[in-house]
């Protein structure tokens, strides 16, 4: 086996990573330049981010974390691969019960690594073996490459038919190299891929020269359909590849049938515009609510603010006499401060106009954005009730923007409240 650390990334992954990032590229735009397309891919990435949270608790709380004093033997076989294929920070390693799963992954979270072995794998191979080399040596490829969170970040491509799976086989492939190079032999390696097809057991005594043939022999259009759906390499194919390294030799590219591109664009690309739609319907039904939650309570919230405003202007006027001649005069304690620092700001997607002079004072509340922010226009004066906005002859005026279309797409809303006297 000739191979360099250098090397060990396939030329394949590297062409289909230039795709897929030019379509994620446009991808993400094509959300962020949509409001609802980047609630939606906000969704997605929080949905994603929480589930990934509740699998390290899990793995936390219900697996055991591999050290020196946990499983020596296998910790020191794991820093060995970890040096060997050059990994500077030191993915946690766990090992989790799998009811006979013989499997293993690895993940990440908050910028944290993790790998992951089934405990039925740790138990088919010796510690210290060529077979769990090749393991480990294949999840930390997915590590050093940063697979996980290439994956997240080129979400929007990875969705295109035949070109995502054909990038995640690249993917799996280039780590099945990693593996083969922190073995001692390759062997291992192939070793390994045995165990996993044929069992604990029965996969040491199969013979993975006439598995690798049937990669060759076994051909056939539903054989190329689910080669080109698949996002892993066929287990025949990885032995296939692994023997082809071990003997100096290559494993020619095999012609697919087709029709199977074809039906796989449709069949890989039903299932994911599927999630999708999914994703989508729930977006549709829930993002209105909530926008409309949100405005109605910021219709309230305005409303109040209003409310308080007129109110303690009105206790001030009638204590003193006469109007305040400025603003800082209705601060008098925290809570006044709290409500009249609305005064000249947007707060809750409404901006707040105060006028205040000895002669009166106006106070208004406007939605920033009519329709999204808010709904109603509030407007009170030391001569009126709460309005929206409304004169005292019943007649509609004209909302400190100037544009009376405000005024006639809603309704008045005119909120009871106890007048205050003029001054004298």
């Amino acid at each position: 086996m000739n191979l360099e650390y250098a090397d060990l990334t396939v030329k394949r992954e590297k062409t289909y990573f230039v795709f897929v990032l030019i379509i994620s590229i446009i991808g993400w735009i094509a959300l962020i330049v949509t409001v609802v397309g980047l609630v939606i891919g906000l969704l997605v990435a929080l949905f994603i981010w929480l589930a990934s949270g509740l699998l390290i608790a899990r793995l936390r709380t219900e697996a055991v974390k591999i050290d020196e004093k946990q499983m020596p033997e296998l910790y020191a076989t794991y820093l060995e691969v970890c040096r060997k294929l050059q990994l500077v920070r030191i993915p946690e390693l766990f090992v989790i019960q799998s009811s006979g799963f013989l499997n293993a992954f690895a993940t990440q979270h908050a910028g944290r690594d993790f790998v992951v072995l089934y405990s039925d794998i740790v138990e088919a191979y010796d510690q210290k073996s060529n077979e769990i080399r090749f393991l480990i040596g294949h999840e930390i490829g997915h590590v050093g490459s940063k697979h996980v969170l290439k994956h997240a970040l080129l979400f929007p491509g990875l969705m295109l038919p035949l070109l995502g799976p054909g990038y995640s086989r690249a993917c799996e492939a280039s780590c099945d190299r990693f593996g083969a190079f922190a073995c001692d032999k390759t062997d291992g390696g192939i070793n390994a891929l045995m165990v996993l097809v044929g069992g604990k057991q029965l996969g040491r005594q199969m013979d993975p020269v006439s598995f690798a043939a049937q990669y060759q022999n076994d051909r056939g259009f539903f054989v190329s359909w689910h080669e080109v759906i698949w996002p892993y390499p066929t287990a025949s194919e990885r032995v296939a590849q692994l023997l082809a390294l071990r003997d100096h030799a290559a494993v020619g590219r095999l012609r697919r049938h087709p029709l199977a591109y074809l039906l796989g664009f449709f069949s890989f690309g039903l299932q994911q515009i599927l999630g999708v739609y999914i994703i989508c319907l729930l977006a549709a039904i829930a993002i209105p609510n909530i926008l409309r939650a949100k405005m109605v309570g910021n219709n309230n919230f305005a409303k109040a603010t209003i409310e308080q405003m007129n109110f303690r202007a009105g206790v001030y006027a009638k204590a003193q006499g006469r109007y305040p001649a400025n603003l800082q005069l209705l601060m008098t304690d925290p809570a006044s401060v709290r409500i009249f620092s609305a005064c000249g700001k947007t707060v809750s997607g409404y901006r707040f106009s105060c006028d205040i002079a000895e002669k009166g004072y106006a106070f208004s509340a406007m939605p920033e954005n009519k329709g999204i922010t808010g709904t109603e226009i509030f407007n009170v004066s030391s001569n009126q009730e709460i309005e929206n906005p409304v004169k005292n002859d019943g007649q509609a005026i004209k909302a400190e923007t100037g544009d009376p279309s405000l005024d006639e797409q809603e309704p008045p809303v005119t909120m009871k409240l106890p007048k205050v006297p003029k001054t004298r």
